[in-house]
């Protein structure tokens, strides 16, 4: 594959409504990949290549079926002999499970586009394309705002830096989670401690449950956290609940406000644009189920949305239950 140029910003939404407007849409997302000089030939003699660019060739169908294993069969028969481009296709309809596995042998990223013109990538090659954008355009700006931004110290640019989570460890990651299930397990390890239960019973079992209770708040509390929730404790009633996190960024006095907690009302026109959008989501999964997708490519891809770790199971549930649905 060619060398990869400086990627654009992602596409503006475009309304698809014709094969055409669908292959200019992809040769757009192709020069914003990377491929530099992607064209599209609308009607010209492609022999089944419809995007050409520098290192990379595109294949764009405007159908109600879904695309099987032949249609990427000519696709790669199309390319050119000894060619080592990159074989991209786009489609609004979806793949069969045969086409994904088909696609997997022969490197060919698979995309699905919406009316709208946005891409989702369908296998893992087209999700290591889409991620390489995304990677590059984060560190672009981030090189653009240091250039115009005074001198920081290096610990504070570590902390601003949106592309420091991806270069983690996996320990690093995941130490909250460790340290808490060794937390949940550590009462386990003290009974039968002669140093910590001397007697009598009664004031045993107080020290036992005085532990127990100590590491599994401060074990769940860390594995909440890894997760993105945050534990919220109430006083008056006494609650205790798990609360997806807002966002980061600094703690202000409006979020200590303690506010009277609210009457249930009817939902207003937020929350019912907010349950469409999971409709979307619970339709596009259910989707990708039935092309062969894994579940957990599907996790990943609305993990990479911004969809939090409650919502993605809850999505990809019901989105099970309607593939079961006659």
């Amino acid at each position: 594959m060619a060398e990869t140029p400086h990627r654009t910003v992602p596409p503006r939404p475009t309304r698809i409504s014709s094969w055409q407007q669908a292959e200019h849409n992809a040769a757009r997302w192709m020069n914003h990949w990377g491929y530099a000089g992607a064209t599209a030939r609308p009607g010209g003699p492609d022999s089944g290549i419809d995007v050409h660019a520098a290192g990379a060739l595109g294949q764009v169908k405007y159908q109600a079926a879904q695309v099987g294993r032949p249609d990427l069969q000519r696709f790669v028969g199309a390319r050119p002999h000894g060619s080592t481009a990159q074989l991209i296709f786009f489609t609004g309809s979806g793949y069969t499970a045969t086409a994904v596995v088909y696609a997997e042998e022969r490197t060919i990223a698979l995309f699905t586009y919406r009316l709208d013109g946005t891409m989702t990538p369908v296998n893992d090659t087209a999700r290591r394309i889409h991620r390489s954008a995304a990677a590059s355009a984060s560190t672009a700006a981030s090189a653009s705002a240091a250039s115009t931004a005074p001198v920081a110290s290096t610990a504070s640019m570590a902390v601003r830096d949106p592309g420091t989570a991806g270069g983690q460890t996996f320990w690093q990651r995941n130490w909250r989670v460790v340290v808490g299930v060794l937390l949940l397990m550590a009462p386990l390890g003290s009974i039968g401690d002669e140093k910590t239960y001397t007697g009598p019973l009664i004031l045993d079992i107080l020290k036992f449950v005085g532990i127990l209770l100590a590491c599994w708040a401060i074990g769940t509390f860390l594995i909440a956290a890894r997760f993105g929730f945050r534990v919220s404790l109430r006083i008056r009633p006494l609650r205790v609940a798990l609360v997806p996190r807002s966002g980061a960024g600094p703690t202000t006095a409006a979020n200590t406000v303690r506010v009277p907690r609210p009457t249930r009302a009817r939902p207003g026109p937020r929350a019912a644009a907010s349950g469409a959008r999971q409709d979307d989501l619970v339709a596009e999964a259910a989707r990708l189920l039935r092309t062969g997708s894994k579940q957990h490519h599907i996790d990943k891809d609305l993990r990479d949305r911004g969809i939090g770790f409650m919502d993605r199971g809850r999505i990809l549930s019901d989105a099970r239950k309607l593939n079961k649905r006659p």
